[in-house]
């Protein structure tokens, strides 16, 4: 498991278009927009307040769904996980190397956006125990929902090309249509409405709760948010086990 990490991590870092996208991407927008939108939004916060609980959000998003996505099924289409088949290494820490990289990944997103969040642009963190707690626990759930879908896409596609070529734009439709860029109180109701089935727009709403700030929309959802993406964890993992199963590449 610990090799099968070390080999992940490794190929990230030396892939310059994932280590943008997975770390420099959401920094980079959280820096944009503290400094081009100044004001203050619905609920009294600044864009900044806004945008670094949900950019924490996007950054899990990117580096556990998208990147896993594209290098899943490069690993597919390269033979990797054939070659790894035959090897004396059950199939559980292939899955546990990815769930632990992810992790890592997560972590390491968390603390650059905090750090630069916090001592450069002047953003208050959490300030209650209750609200680390909350920020802890939307942080797992939301790892191992991105986790889970991001190997069952990768078992879906035969190329990473083609990982990359889906997943690319639903991160970036769920940017605008799940509260990330823009505030919910800003999309039409039906949009809102129809996209909220999905676990990112909680996720933020969750993640935002935890840093207190006043919620644009007028009221939180805690239960109904950790429901929602509860329940997209449970069924990432059922897909994962099934596509896995059905997936006859590394057999």
């Amino acid at each position: 498991v610990m090799t099968l990490t070390r080999t992940s991590l490794l190929a990230f870092v030396r892939e310059p278009i994932a280590f943008v996208m997975g770390i420099l991407y959401p920094l980079a927008m959280l820096v944009l927009f503290h400094t081009v939108f100044p004001w203050r939004i619905n609920g009294g916060i600044t864009y900044g307040e806004y945008m670094l609980p949900v950019m924490i959000t996007m950054g899990v998003l990117m580096t556990c769904m998208q990147i896993l996505a594209i290098s899943v099924a490069s690993e597919r289409e390269t033979g990797e996980l054939k070659r790894l088949a035959v090897l004396p290494v059950p199939p559980w820490a292939h899955v546990t190397s990815k769930c632990l990289y992810n992790t890592i990944l997560a972590l390491l997103n968390v603390v650059v956006l905090m750090v630069v969040g916090r001592f450069a642009l002047g953003i208050a963190l959490p300030g209650a125990a209750r609200s680390w707690g909350l920020m802890a626990l939307t942080l797992v759930l939301t790892i191992g929902a991105c986790t889970a879908l991001g190997l069952a896409a990768g078992r879906l596609c035969p190329s990473s090309r083609a990982a990359s070529g889906i997943m690319t734009p639903l991160i970036i439709v769920f940017q605008f249509v799940s509260g990330l860029f823009l505030p919910l109180a800003q999309l039409p109701t039906w949009m809102v409405d129809v996209f909220s089935v999905f676990p990112v727009r909680w996720s933020a709403e969750l993640m935002r709760a935890s840093f207190g700030a006043a919620e644009p929309t007028g009221a939180w959802e805690t239960g109904k948010g950790l429901a929602v993406v509860t329940a997209w964890l449970v069924g990432g993992v059922v897909a994962a086990i099934i596509l896995t199963r059905r997936d006859t590449v590394d057999r």
